[in-house]
């Protein structure tokens, strides 16, 4: 077995990776934090993050999500944001919702950046429920 030493944390996700380089994710619980599928539940998205020289990529999986339901914030202390909602239509004249597991309700995650990225150079792209996020340093 690989020792794995801690890189960096990205919300209740630490990422770790073994001498050679390979990364390897494994999830943290954060307080009592439960896994069940309940509209009131916040979902903490899976998410990517790349380092080059001059800038940053993340990447997030948002299954479902329209863009009009997303937000986007970055702070002066490099706080990146991303929160919205993900909407999921019953058909109309339902009798019983006998199976429900694909997630609807609101998500949030938080990514801590350098505080002296470029604010003014982010660019985003979302299509097919990947949003993509570019930040130069």
């Amino acid at each position: 077995m690989n020792t794995l030493y801690n890189t960096y944390s990205i919300g209740g996700t630490s990422m770790y990776y073994d001498k050679k380089g390979r990364n390897e994710i494994q999830r943290k619980p954060q307080g009592n934090q439960r896994s069940n599928n309940k509209q009131k539940d916040v979902r903490t998205p899976r998410a990517d993050l790349f380092e080059t020289n001059d800038h940053y990529y993340i990447r997030l999986s948002l299954p479902g999500v329209k863009k009009e339901n997303l937000n986007i914030v970055i702070d002066e202390k490099g706080m990146l944001e991303i929160k919205g909602r993900v909407f999921t239509n019953i058909p109309e004249h339902t009798k019983n919702i006998i199976q429900q597991e694909i997630y609807q309700g609101p998500f949030y995650r938080k990514i801590r950046l350098n505080s002296r990225v470029d604010k003014q150079s982010i660019k985003f792209n979302y299509n097919n429920g990947i949003l993509e996020i570019y930040i130069k340093k």
